[in-house]
């Protein structure tokens, strides 16, 4: 999925950047009081609240280390398949490894959705082992316990990303099925969602059913719930773009020779001068030599608090460029053109050829779905 949580980073694993939202602390903080308060009390007893609550942030912290290595292995596998990760992001409910695109056939789809699971698998036979040999030599029951908790917790782990729904690894997993049984990528892309949705409605209602018989955890699988709907329908509308932007270049939908913003005018100035084009509201601004520095809209220049003494290139934004020769599927997987806010300025040896912004994106769908169905239409 693309990246929607602001993340705290945490360094690189073979070239991929990995981070964690600030929602990861309160999983671990609430796994922490379950181990500390429930679990540890029931199959370690005798222990003192502080040990209890030391060792139940220790198995919050391995968990999640294990959810890390989760998506890691996702990534390394999808780089053995050529496949580049932009990078991996944990947060409150799990973690995501965002791919740059689809895994290329049907068996590469396979194993990178398995990779995952076969990972927490491993952690959890490590774990059980770990566990069982120190019981067996007489280990204390305080350093067993987490063993065990952590081995069923990943099997837990494992277990639920392999039910077959986006964007689960299951649902993977089924995308990766249908499409090899049927040669239709799209099919098993559409399967997987319709899963997702189901699936996330049914844990939905699950957990409202469970909050009005009092047990406030059921909100949990309401946000879960809730959480698939909307991750399943949102990755299979950007597959759908994705399909029907196979192959577009920027040069084919971009807007050439856009107007500019000149970065030495003042704020005031340019906003007087935007009145003569009530359409255009996201401008790139370039220096006084035409070298592109960022892009401004009207609404950024409408909040400088001294716009009569601000100069534009002051307020422009950076945002990352393309090139005309380059597909529209790379530009939109690094940069988001949206209305009224960003446009992608192209640049051709260092100039500024044009820009590509939503309502181009927009456009290049809608033709390219004519197209595709007056292609339909005539072949039958």
């Amino acid at each position: 999925m693309n990246t929607l949580l602001r993340t705290v980073p945490l360094g690189r694993y073979r070239g991929v950047a990995v981070g964690a939202h600030w929602s990861t602390l309160v999983v671990v903080l609430l796994i922490a009081q379950v181990v500390a308060v429930s679990f540890l009390p029931a199959t370690a007893p005798g222990y003192s609240p502080v040990s209890y609550w030391l060792v139940g942030v220790l198995a919050a912290m391995a968990f999640m280390l294990s959810l890390l290595g989760h998506e890691l292995m996702h990534a390394l596998v999808a780089k053995r398949f050529g496949v580049g990760v932009r990078r991996i992001d944990l947060w409150l409910l799990g973690g995501a490894t965002e791919l740059t695109e689809p895994p290329p056939t049907p068996r590469a789809d396979l194993l990178v959705a398995l990779a995952g699971p076969g990972a927490s698998a491993v952690t959890a036979v490590v774990a059980g082992v770990a566990a069982t040999a120190l019981n067996a030599a007489g280990g204390p029951a305080l350093v067993v316990s987490p063993l065990i908790w952590l081995a069923a917790a990943n099997v837990l782990l494992a277990a639920f990303n392999l039910v077959p729904a986006a964007p689960l690894d299951g649902g993977r997993v089924l995308r990766a099925i249908v499409w090899w049984r049927t040669g239709d990528q799209a099919r098993g892309e559409r399967v997987a969602s319709v899963a997702g949705r189901a699936f996330g409605l049914v844990l939905a209602v699950v957990g409202a059913g469970e909050v009005l018989l009092g047990q406030i955890s059921g909100l949990w699988l309401v946000l879960m719930g809730a959480f698939l709907v909307v991750s399943a329908s949102a990755e299979q509308s950007y597959n759908q773009v994705r399909h029907q932007l196979e192959g577009v270049l920027v040069r084919e939908v971009m807007t050439p020779d856009p107007p500019v913003a000149p970065g030495w005018w003042t704020a005031d100035s340019f906003l007087h001068a935007c009145t003569a084009d009530r359409h255009q509201r996201v401008f790139p601004v370039i220096s006084f030599d035409g070298t592109p520095v960022g892009v401004v809209s009207i609404a950024d220049l409408v909040r400088v608090p001294d716009r009569a003494n601000t100069r534009v290139s002051d307020v422009a934004r950076e945002v990352p460029t393309a090139r005309p020769g380059e597909p529209v599927l790379d530009v939109i997987g690094r940069a988001s053109p949206t209305t009224g806010r960003n446009v992608v300025p192209v640049l051709e040896g260092g100039r500024l050829v044009g820009v590509l912004g939503a309502e181009d994106v927009a456009w290049a769908t809608e033709i390219s779905r004519a197209v595709r169905l007056g292609d339909r239409e005539t072949s039958s």
